[in-house]
């Protein structure tokens, strides 16, 4: 039987139309608590649908909730979500493994050689390891949706580019520091791009608007250019 871990809060204002929430001031809180704590209290605002909170962005380990001061008091909502605390989060970190198809390198991931380079590893060795590493999704942000994840595949961190790009396309694979994220819509960015998926990673026209959630795990898998041209270009939703 898995034990009941809970994490205390901290709900403070920001701003005059806004709340950020976080684990309490405890240095024995880690950093996977924190985040499963905040991620927690987001399932939760979302799940009551409060009239007048208009935003509900969940990171690493804070959580920033927007309303509108003439619908809702900022006093009443602290104490709704203070009333959480502690609020039971899942240790497990159980999610759905979803598995993202991609070609690296190349026209596709034209940084995979710095990284290489970086690291001290050949291209082949930095696909290995990306591909057979399960990065945690930490949350979805921006530009619209996109999915930050974050895992140790390499023994360093990844440098941005000295000078970001202007376009980058959609379904691009980029790594920063320890972490990743899929660019879904084109946008400008200074990661390190080393490849790209033929998957919609979002549906504008759809619901869900972004299939993958925080606590999925993605597990990227190698394809050829040729394997990239024929895909289908299928929204990642319809495969979960």
């Amino acid at each position: 039987m898995t034990p009941t871990v809970t994490c205390p809060l901290q709900v403070q204002r920001y701003g005059d139309s806004a709340l950020l929430v976080s684990g309490a001031d405890d240095e024995q809180l880690s950093k996977e608590t924190r985040w499963a704590a905040v991620h927690a209290v987001a399932r939760r605002l979302r799940a009551a649908g409060i009239r007048g909170i208009e935003g509900i962005v969940a990171t690493f380990e804070t959580l920033t909730v927007e309303f509108d001061p003439l619908e809702l008091d900022a006093f009443d909502l602290g104490e709704l979500i203070r009333g959480w605390s502690p609020i039971p989060i899942d240790p497990t970190g159980t999610g759905r493994v979803v598995e993202i198809p991609m070609v690296y390198g190349g026209e596709y991931g034209p940084d995979l050689a710095s990284v290489a380079s970086h690291l001290g590893l050949r291209e082949h060795e930095v696909i290995e390891r990306h591909s057979a590493h399960l990065w945690r999704v930490a949350f979805t942000g921006a530009p619209a949706g996109t999915p930050l994840h974050e895992g140790a595949a390499f023994d360093a961190p990844i440098p941005r580019m000295p000078e970001p790009r202007v376009r980058i396309a959609p379904g691009t694979i980029a790594l920063s520091g320890h972490q990743g994220t899929i660019y879904t819509i084109p946008a400008p960015g200074g990661w390190r791009l080393i490849g790209r998926t033929p998957l919609q990673i979002i549906n504008p026209s759809g619901d869900p608007f972004v299939a993958i959630e925080p606590g999925d795990s993605l597990r990227f898998r190698p394809i050829s250019e040729h394997e990239f041209a024929q895909a289908a270009p299928a929204f990642i939703g319809e495969l979960l």
